[in-house]
């Protein structure tokens, strides 16, 4: 069987940015309404739907899948902090997500904001 969760839930926000951040970047807020790529460590804000002219479309709330990188997160609830480079990490302390799917050959994870 083949599931999956995109677009369930999906709420999102359009914020502004010193730079244009490519889609499916995590960011952070870095001042008032005003996304930037999420640095190492950072917890997840929202993920770039898409982004021009400094204005971007940041999901928010729903179902999201991202590139991990180090140990395989494991389903269930678990805590994802940004890994600096575009994708998440485990984290051993932060507020936990319900992680929906790992896929250890992609190195990706589907989790809800």
């Amino acid at each position: 069987m083949n599931c999956n969760a995109n677009g369930f839930a999906q709420q999102v926000l359009t914020l502004v940015s010193a730079a244009d951040i490519p889609a499916g970047t995590p960011v952070s807020l870095s001042e008032n309404y005003t996304a930037a790529a999420a640095a190492a460590n950072a917890p997840v804000f929202g993920v770039v739907l898409s982004c021009r002219d400094g204005v971007c479309a940041v999901q928010v709330q729903g179902a999201v899948t991202l590139s991990y990188s180090g140990t395989a997160p494991a389903v269930g609830f678990g805590c994802l902090v940004s890994d600096g480079s575009g994708g998440v990490k485990t984290a051993s302390d932060g507020t936990p997500l319900r992680i929906l799917a790992v896929d250890s050959v992609q190195s990706a994870v589907t989790f809800m904001l």
